[in-house]
């Protein structure tokens, strides 16, 4: 079977790291069949182009896409902030319905443990908005959406991780003290799913705590499932805890196989 990737070596580090990656594909000896595209913030600059819709149509045949970095290629050329990220990463996240990014951490034997985040949905979903703008009297709302099958299809995904892992244990990790509704419903869905995992021992930590187990104790943790927002920081900082964000392996995954 030929697996069909596409390659965005994108900006800054991108280039190098997709390089790398790309001989250790070629000492596995799998078949694969590449095609590169030219993304990033310097096409940008360059033509004004950041994600075309026949690429994406492109990219819903291929097996998978390895993506280096994007942002602004160097200190004092710059994008228009976040344009380039949201018009990549975001509309890959959204369109090719990638609603698992899986983060593993390994510092040592003791230190090896896993984040599953919600990809699609959450802060991140853009849900919100200004009222009278520019005024003394602005008001700015940024809502967070959270979906009974997103959520659930996220803590399934996360228990089927943590059912195959020596430890076998999840932890939830929220804020429900205080985000009630989310809150709740993430609990919910995480006890009703964890009845179908009896071999799976469950946990839970707020946020907060979490953060600090990460520094003091990252051996604390086995399997950790987890929103957007609180996946996005928990995942910065379990890089700073595994060696640094540039050793931090990152996939955004579609765990139904209906895109890459």
């Amino acid at each position: 079977m030929t697996h069909r990737i596409g390659v965005i070596g994108g900006d800054g580090i991108g280039p190098e790291v997709t390089g790398a990656a790309l001989r250790v594909l070629e000492a596995t000896g799998v078949d694969h069949e590449l095609t590169h595209y030219d993304l990033g913030a310097h096409r940008y600059l360059e033509d004004g182009t950041v994600l075309p819709d026949e690429v994406m149509e492109q990219w819903r045949g291929l097996d998978a896409l390895l993506l280096g970095a994007v942002g602004d290629p160097a200190p004092g050329v710059a994008a228009p902030a976040g344009l380039v990220e949201r018009g990549i990463l975001l509309r890959m996240r959204f369109e090719l319905d990638q609603y698992i990014n899986l983060r593993p951490f390994r510092l040592t034997d003791r230190v090896d443990f896993e984040v599953v985040r919600e990809n699609t949905e959450g802060t991140y979903a853009g849900e919100g908005g200004f009222l009278r703008k520019g005024t003394p009297h602005e008001v700015a709302t940024q809502g967070s959406v959270n979906t009974r099958m997103g959520v659930e299809r996220c803590v399934r995904f996360a228990f089927e991780r943590a059912s195959r892992t020596e430890r076998k244990q999840l932890h939830l990790i929220h804020k429900k003290n205080v985000l009630t509704f989310a809150g709740d419903l993430w609990q919910r869905v995480f006890d009703e799913v964890a009845g179908e995992y009896p071999a799976v021992s469950t946990g839970y930590d707020h946020i907060d705590a979490a953060c600090i187990h990460f520094v003091e104790r990252p051996e604390r943790y086995d399997v950790i499932v987890t929103d957007n927002l609180f996946g996005d920081i928990l995942t910065d900082l379990g890089g700073a805890v595994a060696g640094g964000v540039g050793f931090a392996a990152s996939a955004n995954l579609n765990p139904d196989c209906t895109g890459p």
